[in-house]
């Protein structure tokens, strides 16, 4: 994982994914006010953790509508699309699905020896 610093207002990429076979994507802060939406996207073919930090979400997922208040998790299935809307603070965590993660090729760590 790639540790930045990006800063956008309402959004902060704590950690993205540093090598092409890494299973997590990103981790990111958002703070959500009324007029913001947050999108989950089937087309990004990741799964998504919503975790609600602060304050209250409304998620769309499918044809189902949820309230998330602080302490809650969503968790966005591959393959879903989910509009998030609301004023709170969420942490995101983004991964690839595990039919995708389980056919890459095993990953051996490099070890060294102080």
């Amino acid at each position: 994982m790639i540790v930045t610093t990006v800063n956008s207002g309402d959004w902060t990429c704590l950690a993205r994914r540093g090598m092409l076979f890494a299973e997590c994507e990103s981790v990111d802060w958002w703070q959500l006010s009324e007029k913001d939406v947050l999108r989950v996207s089937a087309a990004h073919a990741v799964e998504e953790a919503v975790i609600v930090l602060d304050g209250t979400v409304t998620a769309r997922v499918g044809d189902e509508t949820l309230s998330l208040r602080s302490g809650q998790v969503l968790l966005v299935p591959h393959r879903t699309d989910a509009v998030l809307s609301g004023e709170a603070t969420v942490l995101t965590v983004r991964v690839m699905p595990s039919a995708v993660s389980s056919v890459l090729p095993p990953r051996i760590p490099e070890l060294v020896s102080p």
